[in-house]
């Protein structure tokens, strides 16, 4: 990665998200499609530990717009690349309340109104800075790096695809870091399987995203690719890097769009 390519280029992970503890039940309930809020959970998020594994590929690619979900061979688990990643992290839940302040439920707490609240609720945050890394480079160069900080935001309350399709919302996953190469901003979703798939962009110093936390990533967001509907479930664009904010220069692209109810269209 040069410091001329590496904010041009959008680098999507793609993997699989399971509980450290218990991962081989884990799988086993991934496979099987969708999920009820999970043991581990109903005990105390503060007490567990997800693994993030799977590959990604860079798409040389300044607009966002243009960036599809990468595919995989029909019988393959991650996408094809040279590049793999396994990361993991402490869970914490998370809500965000109307004026952006975060509040952490503790092991214990009051984290029923966390688990039961809107479908736009931040649930979890992930410190996904554990694990072995990720791969840079090429043949004998190819090295392992890990991020400074690596903060995943997922507004599904169990941890799992939710396979609602009137509550495509609960599937979205952000995240905001930084690490030797300057800090970046993700977007993406949980997918069946319980796959995570997330396109990450890295941000000059002088822009403004640079300074921006999870709730400014999520207005930003939402702003271009989410569409209420009269009974006010909300249909996001997939795959939901696809708005300006992802994009190499945010400047430029089609203006943000007000979210909309579809009986005005």
């Amino acid at each position: 990665m040069t410091k001329e390519d590496w904010r041009t280029t959008l680098f999507v992970w793609d993997g699989i998200l399971s509980f450290v503890e218990n991962e081989e039940t884990e799988e086993k309930k991934a496979e099987s499609g969708i999920g009820e809020e999970s043991e581990e959970l109903s005990k105390g998020a503060d007490s567990l530990r997800v693994r993030w594994r799977g590959t990604w590929i860079g798409c040389n690619e300044a607009d966002a717009a243009k960036v599809p979900t990468p595919k995989r061979g029909a019988f393959d688990e991650y996408v094809s690349s040279d590049h793999t990643f396994e990361v993991e992290g402490a869970v914490s839940r998370v809500a965000t309340t109307d004026d952006g302040v975060d509040v952490e439920y503790s092991k214990g707490g009051d984290g029923g109104n966390v688990v039961g609240g809107d479908a736009s609720t931040i649930h979890h945050r992930v410190d996904m800075t554990g694990g072995t890394g990720y791969e840079l480079g090429e043949g004998n160069e190819k090295e392992t790096h890990h991020d400074d900080r690596h903060d995943v935001f997922f507004f599904s309350p169990t941890l799992r695809w939710s396979g609602k399709l009137r509550n495509q919302l609960t599937n979205l996953v952000l995240a905001v870091g930084d690490n030797e190469f300057g800090h970046f901003l993700s977007v993406g979703w949980l997918r069946v399987g319980n796959r995570v798939t997330l396109a990450r962009r890295y941000v000059d110093e002088d822009d403004e995203r640079s300074g921006w936390d999870v709730e400014d990533l999520t207005r930003a967001v939402l702003e271009q690719i989410a569409t209420t509907a009269v009974d006010g479930h909300v249909e996001i664009v997939i795959p939901p890097w696809q708005c300006v904010a992802m994009h190499a220069d945010a400047r430029h692209g089609s203006k943000r769009q007000k979210i909309t109810s579809k009986s005005d269209s």
